[in-house]
């Protein structure tokens, strides 16, 4: 099984350790609903060192992401960053990723875990097909990545800057900060829906910024995370996870992800599908729901109106901040309007719900 760079502080802090897309990955560490609601309230930091992260550098580094990627890579300026989509000839989405343009003609892009070999060799089999002056670099073992997530993220990290201030960095900017002697790529980006920061930089240097943030942090809260805590914070943001809410079988039209698509841009793999889709509508509508009475909802339930079967659960679960049953799922058009009643099948019983417009919960404040 593979393993992080952090493997021995996960042990070191007693996390609770599963198989996560071939990686041995912290569940949870002091309990799921201690570390959400520290990355509610306070601040989280997480390992996410097993996601993939992919350079591509030279003059023809963005002609290339424009054919593979949905979204316009063009309207990037450097040092932003882009939520995007990879799909196959048919539209189906093989993984939504996060697209930072570093430099000039210098792309990162992060994809998730569980896609790293199918987009890398994905990837590769398109660049032959059409050979550019740029290369291309699956950097995913030589480079670690930790998220800063929750309130008070900017107050912890701005401690253990050097000479970089945060105070204006938008979100979904980067910049280059020096820690401890060494460079570290901040971007404001993140899973949770809270303030946060994800942080890139040579694996070997890890664990050192992992330990300073731990310490620098704990005064104000902070506490390590796992896995469990990441997918109860993003559902409460309808945020997607690939392999239940996405799937080559799904495409961003049907997703209500046209947003990531540049329909505008010259042709790109998928774009005749996807734009034929949009014109015509999809057979099917991923819609984001709370339910009315107390159960919790899970992937794969059946969703029903007027005792007619229109859909299926992708995620769900209970919100520990709304403490309500959430969820996602894809059903027939007619049923996708806000405020639609539904019935989720729970268990063996019907649970009344209704179609709501995510996130499901919104942060007081904005940062």
């Amino acid at each position: 099984m593979n393993t992080t760079p952090l493997y021995g502080a996960h042990q070191r802090h007693g996390a609770k350790l599963v198989d996560f897309a071939g990686w041995s990955m912290p569940l949870q560490y002091s309990g799921v609903i201690d570390e959400y609601h520290a990355v509610r309230q306070q601040a989280g930091l997480f390992d996410v060192s097993h996601m993939g992260r992919l350079l591509f550098s030279g003059e023809g580094a963005l002609d290339f992401l424009q054919w593979v990627t949905t979204n316009d890579v063009a309207k990037l300026s450097e040092r932003q960053a882009q939520y995007s989509m990879v799909c196959n000839l048919e539209g189906g989405i093989k993984d939504d990723v996060f697209v930072y343009r570093t430099g000039s003609d210098a792309y990162l892009l992060c994809v998730n875990a569980s896609n790293r070999e199918k987009i890398s060799q994905w990837l590769s089999v398109q660049q032959v097909k059409r050979p550019n002056s740029f290369t291309f670099e699956d950097v995913s073992t030589q480079m670690a990545q930790l998220a800063l997530q929750g309130p008070l993220s900017k107050t912890i990290l701005s401690e253990i800057l050097k000479d970089s201030s945060l105070d204006e960095l938008k979100p979904r900017w980067c910049l280059n900060a020096t820690v401890s002697d060494g460079n570290v790529l901040i971007t404001r980006t993140g899973y949770t829906g809270e303030l946060g920061y994800e942080l890139y930089l040579p694996a070997v240097r890890a664990p050192e910024l992992w330990q300073r943030l731990l310490e620098a942090g704990t005064p104000h809260g902070l506490k390590p995370a796992g896995l469990g805590a990441r997918d109860l914070l993003r559902l409460d943001m309808g945020y997607f996870l690939y392999g239940n809410d996405l799937t080559e079988e799904t495409t961003p039209v049907e997703a209500g992800a046209e947003w990531v698509v540049g329909f505008q841009k010259p042709d790109f793999i998928g774009s005749t599908v996807l734009k034929k889709q949009k014109q015509d509508g999809p057979t099917r509508r991923l819609v984001a729901f709370e339910l009315l009475e107390k159960a919790v909802p899970r992937h794969d339930m059946a969703i029903y109106a007027k005792d007619e079967r229109i859909g299926q659960v992708s995620s769900g679960n209970l919100s520990p901040i709304l403490q309500m049953g959430i969820g996602m799922g894809y059903v027939t058009p007619q049923y996708a309007s806000e405020g639609t009643p539904l019935d989720i099948q729970v268990r063996g019983k019907k649970v009344s719900a209704v179609v709501v417009k995510p996130p499901f919960y919104r942060r007081k404040t904005s940062s």
